[in-house]
């Protein structure tokens, strides 16, 4: 495995368009959302990518919003779920968190489905689940790191 974390002036052409694929498939063709997908944030995020023999495996995208820091669009190719791939995928997003925003509390809008994963690392729901584009969420927080 190798992991980048770039910011979008970073990106080559091939990563934004294997983020851009896997995205989409995840997160509109898979999870049967029409949704603008691609969004302004993604010029101010930093982008965790994880390669496997050149392939994309792996991806989130980190940004600061107001007084705390998240993290989103956390994915694992539908061919390696299962295999183990979210451990080191989330500790290197923590490894970003850590380096790029230390000491800033950390809140994420997690599918409630992963709670439990998230809970993993530390993560705590707060308040009530809420609908994003079709999908429960929930509001997970964690102090700064």
């Amino acid at each position: 495995m190798e992991w980048q974390t770039k910011r979008f002036d970073e990106l080559s052409t091939k990563d934004l368009y294997h983020l851009a694929y896997e995205r989409t498939r995840t997160f509109v063709v898979a999870q049967k959302r029409a949704y603008q997908e691609i969004d302004d944030t993604d010029l101010v995020a930093h982008h965790v990518l994880g390669y496997d023999d050149g392939q994309l495996v792996a991806y989130a995208r980190i940004f600061r919003v107001g007084d705390h820091v998240t993290f989103g669009r956390v994915l694992t190719i539908p061919e390696r779920r299962g295999t183990g791939l979210g451990r080191p995928l989330m500790a290197q997003i923590e490894a970003d968190l850590h380096a790029s925003f230390p000491g800033v509390p950390v809140s994420i809008e997690a599918q409630v489905d992963k709670q439990h994963f998230y809970e993993k690392f530390g993560y705590t729901a707060r308040g009530d689940v809420f609908d994003f584009q079709g999908t429960p969420h929930i509001e997970m927080t964690k102090p700064g790191l």
